[in-house]
């Protein structure tokens, strides 16, 4: 094949071709388009025929003086000006370029011109289609990064240790026997209303049920003190203004630098246990804003269990296999906890840890990760410790709590010391007016 025919047939054929496959991409798509795309790819053909027939008609005529220097020598090498390793497809080198090679060449680079319009017009085209944006801004959506549930911590908590910026002011003498530290959210007045049924019922410390344990010479010098664990609602809200307020008018509140969603529960647990071992205590109890605590009878607990130390104890949790379903709200990744399933815990809504074991915790996160799901990640640091962990049988966690509340028997609502969770204010406040009768008024119920 010559120079002339082999230029040619370069751009031709592969143009011709992309150009009919890109017709036929356009035809599956907008049917309506396709004579355009026919009219222009003719348009292409005939161009090209005309071309080549006045190239071939010029290259027939006999060589004259001026042509004499296009004229190769007979031994002369020959190369052909489409060569890939030219920077342009118009370039005639004076020594073995020829008329022949140059009319191939312009031809070539009209049909690629040709070619090039053509597919920006289609391409063009589709885009239009694909968003309504003008073409030049059309941009491809960003894939969400992958997760893997076996290498990746999953759901990632940031961890680190938080001191709160706001935290009560604490009068240390008589010592502090327990410290109640109750999980809540920053974001929202639905909080702020739990909070405040919370301190109007079995948050108060003169509720009658603590009035009745005073007259207990066993129990009137264990002091408790409740203390809400809050984070950061962050920007675009009045929230941390409005939380920071309700904390300097009671005085019962820990706010740290912690975004408040609900990964960060256990950078909230820790910071609320760190700065209760500030003080002389002997046990902690951990639990949330939606459930109902009687605090009296959990100290009386304690007294007849003769203050066991180590403890752990609350409402337990048998064995149960770890989710490790992408996007659930208790999902935790192999990398994190490499078992099949937990070992016994005790549930997040209300548990107990004595003192001496508050040190050790602090460590494990040195040795372990943690993982947002608090609850569980303490009870695998209890079982690493040899722990044993002990189950409070009057503390109850119920998916309908709240119409428990209101509708079980008086002798029922008597035998739980811990009712949760998602209990609302107005069955906390229902249910504090009820254990008024029930406990503290003139009815002795058998039970």
């Amino acid at each position: 094949m010559s120079c002339r025919e082999s230029a040619i047939m370069h751009y031709v054929n592969p143009h011709a071709t992309l150009t009919l496959n890109l017709m036929m991409a356009s035809l599956k798509r907008k049917k309506g388009k396709f004579m355009v795309l026919v009219l222009l790819f003719l348009v292409c053909l005939v161009w090209s025929f005309v071309n080549y027939i006045a190239h071939v008609s010029n290259s027939t005529r006999l060589p004259t003086a001026s042509d004499a220097f296009t004229i190769r020598q007979p031994d002369a090498k020959v190369e052909c000006i489409h060569n890939s390793k030219r920077n342009s497809s118009t370039e005639v080198d004076i020594a073995t370029g020829s008329k022949d090679n140059l009319n191939a060449a312009n031809v070539a680079m009209m049909l690629k011109g040709i070619n090039r319009t053509l597919i920006k017009f289609i391409n063009n085209f589709h885009a239009s289609k694909i968003s309504e944006n003008p073409i030049g801004t059309t941009r491809k959506p960003t894939a969400k990064p992958s997760i893997d549930i076996v290498n990746d911590y999953y759901p990632f908590v940031d961890f680190k240790f938080v001191f709160p910026e706001i935290s009560p002011k604490v009068e240390t003498t008589p010592e502090i026997f327990m410290m109640v530290l109750v999980n809540s959210g920053a974001k929202g007045d639905e909080f702020r209303k739990r909070r405040e049924a919370v301190r109007q019922t079995w948050g108060n410390r003169s509720n009658c049920e603590q009035r009745k344990a005073l007259e207990d010479e066993r129990m009137k010098d264990l002091r408790w003190l409740l203390v809400f664990v809050v984070g950061k609602a962050g920007s675009g809200t009045n929230d941390d203004e409005l939380n920071m307020a309700e904390a300097r008018q009671h005085n019962d509140m820990l706010i740290g630098n912690i975004t408040d969603n609900y990964i960060n529960n256990v950078v909230k647990f820790y910071m609320g246990q760190v700065w209760a071992s500030k003080f002389d205590i002997k046990y902690t109890m951990k639990t949330d804003d939606d459930v109902y605590v009687r605090i009296p009878r959990v100290l009386e607990y304690l007294v007849n269990a003769k203050f066991p130390r180590p403890f752990y104890g609350g409402m337990t949790y048998l064995p149960i296999r770890v989710n490790r379903v992408i996007g659930g709200k208790w999902t935790v990744s192999w990398k994190y906890f490499g078992e099949v399933n937990f070992p016994m815990f005790n549930a997040g809504a209300f548990f107990i840890l004595s003192s001496d074991l508050l040190n050790g915790l602090f460590n494990y996160v040195y040795i372990r990760k943690p993982f947002h799901t608090d609850d569980a990640y303490v009870g695998v640091a209890m079982r690493d410790f040899g722990v044993k962990i002990r189950t409070i049988f009057s503390f109850a966690v119920r998916r309908d709590m709240s119409e428990f509340i209101h509708k079980a028997e008086a002798c029922k609502i008597l035998r739980l010391d811990g009712f949760g969770h998602d209990v609302d204010p107005e069955s906390t406040r229902f249910l504090h007016n009820r254990l008024k009768t029930l406990a503290c008024g003139s009815l002795h119920l058998k039970c």
